[in-house]
């Protein structure tokens, strides 16, 4: 009898031991998934700052906004209401872009509802469940494809990068103004077009980094999302260590993703495409 219940003791702490471990697996693998949403989380973030970016204009001073303001109070007809107020005191800010149209950020909240909902499959994983074990086996033909969502919005990125289109053409406006003056001297002329070329190259500066900026957080998740597809598909096989080292591994990758040039970053993404892909 004194056997029989110390087999059994020896059973329960063994199966309890067996319940902990496996809560500990689903608890690391949930923190990638957590990492993972994270970064999808910042990359919708940059995607949606850069797409209202290329229809912003350039910052009016203090003076030319109190310029405008004053012109359109003199050539303003109506009644002033809380509707036309602010187009009073700036068009430009009160007026609607593609960047914050209310389509696109419906596209955007629907981007991120996806991977939202994809995260919280591991928020209702019971560890060491046979229900939390086929959850997790199920996540990964979702995962797969919201990859290669993000390989076809990264590859996008690449091919078309952002730009400041508002301010390129103010820039082109300006440079065809300064053609057609006919009352500079030469040397007059040939000074403004050295202001110009200088406002134009801090524009092209400006525009590489917002592309970099945008192309490398939708790396940043790209590669955790590839990290936590192969969490997943090897789930069985793994102990709590790997999965531990996994998430310090996802740490590491996106700080040095965040020391890629603009070149490096370009490269860095196309393997990811190809890979996502497959």
């Amino acid at each position: 009898m004194a056997l029989r219940d110390f087999a059994s003791r020896t059973l329960v702490i063994c199966f309890v031991g067996l319940l902990a471990a496996c809560s500990q697996k689903a608890e690391m693998l949930k923190l990638s998934a957590t990492q993972f949403g994270t970064a999808t989380e910042s990359a919708f973030d940059a995607y949606g700052t850069a797409q209202s970016a290329q229809f912003e204009p350039f910052a009016k001073s203090a003076d030319e906004k109190r310029a405008e303001f004053l012109n359109n109070m003199e050539t303003f007809n109506s009644s002033v209401t809380p509707a036309n107020v602010e187009a009073l005191v700036d068009r430009n800010a009160s007026s609607g872009t593609v960047g914050s149209s209310s389509e696109w950020k419906a596209t955007l909240a629907s981007l991120r509802q996806q991977y939202q909902e994809f995260v919280a499959i591991f928020d209702n994983i019971e560890g060491g469940s046979a229900l939390g074990a086929s959850a997790v086996t199920n996540s990964g033909p979702i995962l797969k494809k919201l990859r290669q969502q993000l390989a076809s919005i990264t590859k996008n990125l690449q091919e078309t990068p952002p730009q400041y289109l508002n301010r390129r053409a103010t820039l082109v406006a300006q440079l065809n103004a300064i053609r057609a003056d006919d009352n500079d001297d030469a040397a007059a002329k040939k000074l403004r077009y050295e202001l110009w070329l200088q406002s134009w190259q801090s524009l092209m500066a400006a525009e590489q980094e917002l592309q970099s900026t945008t192309l490398r957080h939708f790396i940043s998740a790209s590669t955790l999302g590839g990290k936590l597809q192969t969490q997943i598909d090897n789930y069985a096989k793994l102990d709590v260590a790997s999965l531990i080292k996994a998430v310090e591994e996802g740490i590491t990758l996106v700080d040095n993703i965040n020391d890629l040039s603009a070149e490096e970053l370009l490269s860095h993404g196309t393997d990811l495409i190809e890979t996502a892909t497959q």
